[in-house]
């Protein structure tokens, strides 16, 4: 029973987020704090049609002209993004979603370790690369992997 209890609590306590950034949230201290509102906005004014990071490489074939390419299209959310994979004849779309660190999201696609395989990432606040998701080949099909997993949190420091 007490599994129970402590579930149906969690699941309250998840529930009961605040809606908006800026409200108002009471602490331990009888000082109110206010949370910092994001200054990126959540959706783009302009999306662009191009893409904003590629990577291409040529398969071996001497048949054909085929390629291993990756293009990274913006989406009106601002951090989420559009990913159009293509390998020979097959096609394949997958989502990107970077976390907020309160910069825009700079999307990058990197090579890979093995032929016909690419990292997309995007470049933290000290312009170091986030390596995300690996596209690479698996028995010629197209496997997409994500190789870690980012999230930002806001702690408060108690006096």
């Amino acid at each position: 029973m007490k599994h129970y209890s402590f579930l149906l609590l969690l699941a309250l306590l998840c529930c009961n987020k605040p809606k908006n950034n800026s409200e108002t949230t009471a602490t331990n201290s009888d000082e109110p704090t206010k949370a910092i509102n994001d200054t990126i906005p959540l959706t783009r004014e302009k999306v662009e049609k191009s893409p904003i990071a590629s990577y291409s490489e040529k398969v071996k074939d001497d048949l054909n002209d085929w390629r291993f390419a990756v293009d990274v299209y913006e989406t009106p959310q601002t951090f989420k993004f559009l990913m159009k994979i293509e390998y020979m004849v097959q096609e394949a779309e997958d989502t990107l979603t970077i976390p907020n660190f309160g910069i825009m999201p700079k999307v990058e696609v990197r090579k890979g370790p093995d032929e016909n395989s690419c990292i997309v990432g995007f470049l933290d606040k000290q312009g170091e690369f986030k390596d995300y998701k690996l596209i690479a080949l698996k028995e010629k099909q197209l496997k997409i992997s994500t190789l870690k997993y980012y999230g930002r949190a806001r702690y408060k420091v108690s006096k």
